[in-house]
């Protein structure tokens, strides 16, 4: 079978009850997608490590580097991500996966031929490029593999990569520059002499390519909706008519947990400055304590909002979901306040600590949110609409602002605390009162979904 064959060719479509995959087959799936997601978010923040090497070479300002941290990454991640998406619904999620893992691994490689700004920026563009069929595809396999009961957890170690593999870059970014850090200049066979920031982009970025030969091994599960398998007998639900039955609740999810993400990636982006710029760091230091902040509370922080959110649902209140992103909306806010105010580096990782717990509290129950609410053949899509709103809001607008409030209004580095505070802050606020509005009406979309496949 080809390439183009395979991908044409989607999950099978049986008549009658089926059971549910293995779970040993369900869970080797999950571990390899959570590699896959890894490696795509040391790809993807490597970029936080190598700021001031960058920054000297290439002679930007704290405004650019968000720039090249959110906007070219997103600027063709999320159109993409809707096809990609619309695609997933539709066609094989396998070579989908293995496609997106090997064209971001080796764009991210490219990042490291760079000579200029906009020379980085286009090679960001094609990392994102590269990691926008992921999720979406990656999000519809495993809820084919798992029941609702059991989704959240799946779901929560899976988006868990996000954490592990933003701690692991800074760990390992960290490592590499600190080897190279005596030589600024490194000979490489065939590509000559490189900077060793561009270095780091090459060792991070090459290894995926083994990733995604591995993801050759995963199994197309059939397509089920609730817990039913989707079958000829089941009629294919437009996806506007889908979106407009349950507009409001879409809306609201996507804002909610949009806004929720920003804390998230403004600290990722900007905590390891604010240890350099505040607390004296070196970069390697600062990457080595945000890392394992990050690998430890997020990751706790992910799989326990995750088993919260199971646990509610067993309990009767399907709204679950929701209700762990508004705790975790609401358990941001003291210690982004203090946040700024930290001069010592204890008290300054324990406030990070908790930002970083609560910022990564409700990303688990966040895609399960939407496949209780979204019937199958249109899972994908709106995973990638979520995205979409994660990607320009929390990876693009948050960190870019926090850089401008830096530079044009505070006009002083040190002070990054401050503009991480206020924008952070207000994104949390606005995603707790998006939240208490969605609870009523997620309630009423996913009962209205149960009914619906009875």
């Amino acid at each position: 079978m080809t390439i183009k064959e395979s991908i044409e060719t989607s999950s099978p479509v049986v008549d009658g009850a089926s059971e549910w995959p293995s779970p040993t087959l369900a869970w080797y799936t999950v571990f390899v997608l959570f590699l896959a997601y890894t490696f795509s978010y040391v790809d993807r923040v490597i970029l936080t490590i190598l700021v001031e090497p960058i920054q000297r070479d290439l002679g930007i300002n704290d405004s650019q580097i968000a720039l090249l941290h959110g906007l070219a990454f997103v600027i063709f991640y999320v159109g993409l991500g809707v096809v990609l998406g619309y695609a997933a619904d539709r066609k094989n999620r396998k070579c989908i996966i293995v496609i997106s893992i090997i064209t971001w691994s080796l764009m991210t490689a490219f990042c490291g031929l760079a000579k200029s700004f906009g020379q980085l920026f286009v090679a960001r563009a094609g990392v994102g490029i590269g990691e926008a069929g992921l999720s979406p595809a990656g999000y519809s396999l495993l809820g084919d593999y798992f029941p609702p009961h059991k989704r959240g957890l799946a779901l929560g170690v899976y988006t868990a990569a996000i954490v592990f593999g933003g701690g692991v870059a800074l760990i390992i970014g960290g490592l590499v520059v600190q080897a190279v850090s005596a030589n600024p200049t490194i000979n490489i066979p065939i590509i000559g002499a490189t900077r060793s920031w561009q270095a780091v982009f090459f060792i991070v970025g090459l290894p995926g390519i083994l990733v995604g030969l591995l993801a050759m091994t995963l199994k197309e599960p059939v397509r089920r909706t609730g817990e039913s398998v989707v079958t000829s007998k089941h009629p294919r639900v437009p996806f506007l008519v889908q979106f407009k039955r349950h507009k409001s609740s879409y809306l609201l999810h996507i804002l909610g947990f949009s806004m929720l993400s920003v804390p998230f990636n403004v600290t990722l982006l900007w905590g390891r400055p604010f240890l350099s710029r505040t607390m004296g760091l070196t970069p390697s230091q600062g990457a080595y304590t945000l890392g394992l902040i990050m690998m430890i509370f997020c990751t706790a922080g992910i799989l326990s909002g995750s088993a919260l959110s199971d646990r509610l649902l067993k309990k009767g209140h399907i709204d679950a979901t929701v209700r762990v992103g508004l705790i975790a909306a609401i358990g941001l806010v003291v210690p982004l306040a203090l946040f700024p105010f930290m001069t010592t580096i204890t008290p300054a990782c324990i406030v990070l600590a908790m930002i970083l717990y609560f910022g990564s509290f409700a990303f688990g129950a966040a895609p399960a949110a939407l496949q209780f609410i979204t019937q199958n053949e249109n899972r994908a899509v709106m995973t990638s609409l979520y995205l979409l709103g994660v990607s320009f809001i929390g990876l693009t607008a948050g960190p870019t602002l926090t850089g401008v409030f830096t530079d044009y209004v505070f006009k002083d580095k040190e002070l990054i605390g401050y503009s991480a505070a206020i924008v952070s802050i207000s994104a949390a606020l606005l995603a707790a009162t998006a939240f208490f509005f969605l609870l009523p009406r997620f309630r009423k979309a996913a009962n209205q979904e149960s009914r619906s496949l009875d």
